[in-house]
């Protein structure tokens, strides 16, 4: 750092959206210096009586120690409080074998309580020690800890669709404490070396992990009902996540229930009982890695690297409602490499073109009371991902084309045995592909843009309910979408300052859920869940005036049609969002050097 630095922005906006950022930075003498920041946000949600707040803090010191040698230690701290939301239930299918559809109520309708909360803190330290052995080679230390503690306790709808006139389902309650710790660190060195008469790449590492969590919950299910056409938050039940709680009372039933805290058979008449438990999870993982770049000739650069992993998870049960603990239950991973090649070829010094392929495993355990067929480890869940794609720039540098196209597969997908409920299979095969495009840049002085398109396509390829092969995998993911972003500011004249822009995102229609099930007699087994979203455009605004280098105003208006929208479908269950209304949020910004 050479000089001092200070940047302010305060900001308020719709539904009282108030923000706050503070960021500074400080030369400590000449051989250190001191950045911290802190940032604060209190906002109320279109959705009724929800509301989510948010302040954080950081500070990051660093020194040099000679020439060779510098020091970096930071941290930084999160309190997050979000409205929890687990949207609307969907209009169930017909008896005819019709769709169903999602709600036509007002964006405003909460189908939580209106006690429900949320709270996380996070706690983060880091410290990094980088030596310079010589002019091309650096070796670089790193750690890393983190400390999370989290509380939810809310309230949401079961998972049951509604129909056009009756629109009651049922509620329940969770609560969940739990705390995480992890630890880990980093060695590695980058550096050069002379080859093929050119300087080449090489990263060699070692890393470490280590996470250890605990978490309690309980849940009381279907303990009220709520009308989704006329909701009213339900009170608030007794919920103890450490020990057992007798029978609760269906709220608006009057029911008396008996004191007893054990399963009762038959069950009383609108009376509920607490689920609960606890358990622990360690995860030890360890590795060693590297990356080589290589440019045998001018413009060609080819890229290899790896990873070798050594990964532990060890899992405890610490309560249960019977009071019998069942043994710890380990799964392990040891010596996994997954490698990724590269190739990029500079075709000009305007165009190249690449294609890259990497490997991805991830770690997955059994449901829990499940295992495979055939008594062997659950194998992580194992991807592979293909990409190829072009850069262009025009304009002398001002304009940036790219195309990419992608393949991803995933393989070892968990599946429930429908008839055996001791097993669980491994027979899940799944694949995504994509096209990206987008051009950005500033094609006249002051005047940027933006533009992009997007294609996803994803399909079961291999399913153990057969009837599903072939078919989208997520098709609540749009499959096109369109987005373009400009913005205007004049460099002189009398509206030096000023600057206006806009963008236009449009997304594909999406559906979710499933298609209605005939018997072979031609009768109806199941309704469909089915409901879908057609296609459409939100439009968003700014303006902004800068009226010296350190004073600065701008206003953004999202949504500035205040189109309604679900931003995200499920099916007839809960899970359906709608997207937010039109906002508009306005920003003040002074900085100093």
């Amino acid at each position: 750092l050479d000089a001092f630095k200070m940047q302010a922005s305060a900001g308020a906006g719709s539904y009282d959206n108030l923000r706050f950022e503070l960021d500074v930075s400080t030369p400590i003498g000449t051989k250190a210096g001191l950045r911290f920041g802190a940032m604060a946000q209190d906002q109320d949600q279109f959705f009724a009586t929800a509301h989510r707040n948010r302040i954080g803090g950081f500070a990051v010191g660093s020194l040099e120690i000679g020439d060779r040698t510098a020091l970096t230690v930071g941290g930084y701290y999160d309190r997050f409080r979000p409205a929890v939301q687990s949207g609307l239930p969907g209009i169930i299918g017909g008896v005819d074998g019709s769709d169903g559809r999602l709600l036509d109520v007002k964006r405003s309708t909460y189908l939580g309580a209106d006690w429900n909360r949320f709270n996380a803190e996070t706690w983060t330290g880091f410290a990094e020690l980088a030596h310079k052995i010589s002019d091309r080679w650096t070796l670089r230390a790193t750690g890393l800890f983190t400390d999370v503690d989290r509380v939810d306790i809310y309230s949401y709808i079961g998972n049951q669709p509604v129909t056009a006139t009756n629109g009651s389902t049922s509620h329940i309650a969770y609560r969940g404490d739990s705390k995480q710790q992890t630890r880990s660190f980093d060695f590695n060195g980058i550096g050069s070396f002379p080859l093929f008469g050119r300087d080449q790449t090489l990263i060699l590492g070692t890393d470490y992990q280590a996470s250890s969590g605990t978490s309690y919950f309980t849940r009381l299910s279907n303990y009220a009902r709520i009308d989704v056409y006329n909701p009213v938050s339900p009170f608030e039940p007794p919920l103890n996540p450490y020990g057992a709680s007798p029978y609760y009372p269906v709220q608006g039933t009057g029911a008396t229930c008996p004191s007893s805290s054990t399963t009762i058979t038959p069950a009383p008449t609108n009376c509920v009982l607490q689920v609960y438990g606890g358990s622990s999870t360690d995860v030890e993982q360890y590795g060693i890695y590297g990356q080589m770049r290589l440019s045998p000739l001018a413009g060609l650069t080819l890229i290899g690297g790896g990873r070798v992993t050594w990964w532990d998870t060890t899992t405890t049960t610490l309560l249960t409602p019977s009071g019998v603990l069942p043994p710890s239950t380990r799964y392990g991973i040891d010596n996994r490499f997954t490698p990724y090649a590269g190739i990029v070829w500079d075709v000009t010094s305007h165009l190249n073109l690449y294609a890259s392929y990497a490997d991805s495993f991830t770690p997955q355990a059994a449901p829990v009371g499940r295992a495979r067929p055939d008594g062997q480890q659950i194998e992580p869940l194992v991807g592979a991902q293909y990409e190829a794609g072009t850069k262009l720039s025009l304009m002398n540098d001002r304009l940036l084309l790219s195309a990419a196209a992608y393949e991803i597969t995933q393989t070892n997908r968990l599946f429930n045995d429908p008839d055996i409920q001791t097993v669980v299979l491994q027979t899940g095969k799944v694949r995504s592909r994509g096209i990206e495009a987008e051009a950005t840049g500033e094609i006249l002085p002051g005047w940027r843009i933006n533009g992009g398109y997007t294609y996803t396509k994803t399909k079961y390829l291999e399913d153990q309910t057969t009837a599903f092969e072939g078919l989208p995998l997520v098709p609540i993911v749009p499959k096109h979408m369109v987005k373009a972003f400009t913005n205007y500011a004049p460099v002189d004249g009398p509206l030096a300052g000023a600057s206006l822009g806009g963008s236009v995102t449009w997304f594909s229609s999406t559906y979710g859920g499933n298609a209605a099930v005939f018997n072979a007699d031609g009768t109806l087994r199941t309704r469909s869940t089915i409901v879908r979203q057609p296609s459409y455009a939100v439009l968003d605004l700014r303006a902004g005036y800068k009226f010296n280098e350190r004073v600065g105003v701008s206003v953004n208006v999202a949504n500035v049609l205040d189109k309604s929208y679900y931003a995200r479908i499920a099916a007839t269950g809960r899970g359906n969002y709608y997207g937010s209304p039109r906002t508009a949020f306005a920003t003040l910004r002074y900085s100093f050097e």
